[in-house]
């Protein structure tokens, strides 16, 4: 999940410091200037997207259809009460649930407060008169008084409680993660995963984090992390019909005393797929890879179990010499390089091994384990000494699956899915050669989308990858950028009317010299989608970045307009604003943002410069000196006030 000021953070890193220059370069947008002539416009049209695989796709199953409409689980129920009850005891089917719960899986203290400490942060949860509250509150200097505080009531718990939990806080359809979670394994509260505080102190939760943790969402085309009301509506938890398929054909013809003869056409069971379409149901959510890009006018929310997900979004994963090991929902990666799934000709699979119908009691899993290994295996195959294997209950997964830290999520430990024969070994690093790709595709077979398709998908992939990574954190013999640009260029010359290639195109474009032809980009996905928030962010910033900061403005205010309970939107505009040295708009942006995160160190930043500008010294000193302590890291500490030296002098 991003950082909650993903957007403002390219807009600070990206513009007012470009990449190649240094901090100095950005005050020259304080600094009134002639803004260059505006390039041609140029006239797209959204292009034709991929074929619908519901509509295409090869399959005898009926279900697959987009008209088929999902029934939900108590539908289910009536004819299979016993394995509907039973899922819904797994962790799947316990993936989501509103809080505050009866009996709730996290664990409160007698007062129902738990309180803890993270830098110059005190954070708490709250469980008190039928409601949760979570807070972030930035000490005082001195460390004894109260300093700015963000409140969030979550509705949602996300997470079963066996790794642990996070929750979601809803504001006029828009989602947002808070940054308290529960710790399963360590049955302790800490700050959420990923979370920086004072930068993220709320986290906006974007459409394909809720894909994959509750049963059915409508998203807003083109927005971050709204969704069409009510947002959680119905079941919260997956349910039955992600792996089987809309369960509305099935119910009518069951209801009428349609019976199948044999295999029923009307509803997918995963046994009577290819092993291929059969891992691609458990793809959906357990293949997360590095980047996930949609297809050309596809995305997640159309897949239906039965159909190739490749066709729907491709997943890129890092060069095998770049990937870290032990990734918390890495397990489907992992599993593609056992000798079990080779050796199988790819029908292992994760059912091979996973009911997912139940779970099973602690003290049954080894058996369990050792049963489908045996499926396989004979059992005086295993060279270990038989003393050995007693003192570990003769159990397979103790050592040929062994648990490690996990290498992205605090305080979750990751299942070896590689299944070593001597866990203590490593098979041989491949060799990444500079210049070749970091990213390459999950796999490439008989389902897969064209090669010119593939490689639009790698070039939006490698734009991401750029803007979530330092540029030479992964090799820094390898031009991300140029990696990017390449692909994504021949990929337009296609499809010209590809708003998200442009977006990416443009984001890639970082370097001085390349303004132009990034304004060029971003005004190309506006105009082909005006009501998509990462085109009219990405055309704010090109547009201040060539000093038109009166087209700069004017697209912020519509992103704010599409986005009024946004962030991001306020705190862009607020920088067009000190870019027009128009202190009193953006003192405005700037509070309205700190409203919705009051400890956000750049906002409080652009709040001191106002305050300056307009003559109030000392509160200008107050906002910088709480910028400051709410930056944890030393060198974007210092970035900051020296920032604001330059801006005020």
């Amino acid at each position: 999940m991003p950082d909650g000021s993903r957007r403002f953070r390219w807009t600070l890193l990206g513009l007012a410091v470009t990449v190649s220059v240094g901090i100095g370069v950005g005050f020259w947008y304080l600094l009134p200037h002639d803004a260059p002539p505006d390039p041609q416009p140029e006239v797209f049209a959204p292009d034709p997207p991929t074929p619908d695989p519901r509509l295409v796709f090869d399959t005898p199953f009926r279900n697959v259809k987009p008209d088929v409409r999902y029934v939900g689980d108590d539908a289910c129920a009536r004819c299979h009460l016993s394995i509907t009850k039973s899922y819904h005891a797994h962790p799947m089917g316990r993936s989501a649930a509103f809080v505050p719960e009866p009996v709730p899986v996290e664990k409160y203290p007698a007062s129902g407060k738990v309180a803890f400490t993270s830098g110059a942060f005190d954070l708490e949860a709250v469980k008190s008169d039928g409601r949760v509250r979570h807070s972030v509150r930035l000490r005082e200097g001195d460390g004894t008084g109260r300093g700015p505080e963000l409140v969030m009531s979550p509705r949602v718990a996300i997470g079963s409680g066996t790794r642990g939990r996070s929750y979601l806080a809803v504001e006029d359809g828009a989602v947002w993660q808070t940054a308290v979670s529960w710790f399963g394994p360590d049955e302790r509260w800490d700050v959420s995963p990923g979370f920086r505080l004072g930068k993220s102190t709320r986290r906006p939760i974007q459409h394909g984090c809720l894909y994959c943790h509750v049963d059915a969402v409508r998203p807003v085309p083109g927005s971050d992390n709204r969704y069409e009301e009510p947002v959680f509506a119905g079941r919260l938890a997956i349910g039955c019909e992600r792996c089987h398929g809309p369960g509305e054909l099935h119910v009518a013809e069951r209801a009428g005393g349609n019976l199948a003869a044999e295999i029923d056409t009307s509803i997918v069971n995963p046994k009577h797929l290819s092993p291929a379409l059969r891992s691609a149901v458990c793809e959906q959510c357990h293949l997360q890879g590095e980047e996930r890009v949609d297809r050309r006018g596809r995305d997640a929310f159309e897949y239906r179990p039965g159909l190739p997900f490749e066709q729907f979004v491709s997943v890129h994963v890092l060069h095998p010499a770049l990937a870290a090991e032990r990734k918390s929902v890495g397990q489907f990666e992992q599993m593609e390089q056992s000798r079990c799934f080779t050796g199988s000709g790819g029908r292992l699979g994760c059912t091979s091994c996973h009911d997912p119908h139940a779970s099973h009691a602690p003290a049954d899993r080894d058996a369990h384990y050792r049963a489908r290994c045996l499926t396989c295996h004979q059992s005086d195959a295993c060279a270990a000494p038989r003393p050995d294997r007693t003192a570990r209950g003769d159990s397979c997964v103790a050592c040929h699956m062994p648990k490690g830290a996990s290498s992205n999520i605090i305080h979750a430990s990751v299942t070896d899915h590689r299944v070593p024969r001597d866990p203590a070994s490593r098979p041989p690093r491949q060799e990444y050669l500079p210049g070749s790709s970091p990213l390459v595709r999950f796999r490439d077979g008989p389902l897969s989308p064209p090669p010119e398709e593939r490689e639009r998908d790698l070039g939006i992939a490698l734009a991401g990858l750029f803007k979530k990574r330092p540029p030479k954190s992964l090799s820094p013999r390898t031009d991300i950028r140029a990696l990017a640009a390449e692909r994504l260029r021949n990929s337009l010359q296609r499809w010209p009317g590809d708003a998200d290639a442009w977006v990416s195109l443009g984001a890639v474009k970082t370097e001085a010299s390349q303004s132009a032809e990034r304004l060029r980009a971003a005004k190309a996905a506006v105009a082909l989608a005006p009501q998509s928030e990462d085109a009219l962010a990405a055309l704010t910033e090109a547009a201040t970045a060539v000093g038109d900061l009166e087209l700069a403005e004017a697209t912020a205010n519509d992103w704010v307009r599409l986005n009024p309970g946004g962030f991001d939107p306020l705190v862009g505009r607020a920088f067009v604003h000190l870019a027009r040295a128009d202190w009193a708009k953006a003192e405005l942006d700037a509070l309205a943002a700190l409203r919705r995160q009051p400890v956000h160190p750049e906002a409080r930043l652009y709040l001191a410069i106002c305050l300056h500008k307009k003559g109030d010294r000392s509160g200008a000193a107050a906002e910088l000196e709480l910028a400051a302590r709410a930056e944890s890291d030393l060198r974007e500490r210092q970035y900051l006030l020296d920032w604001y030296r330059r801006a005020t002098r």
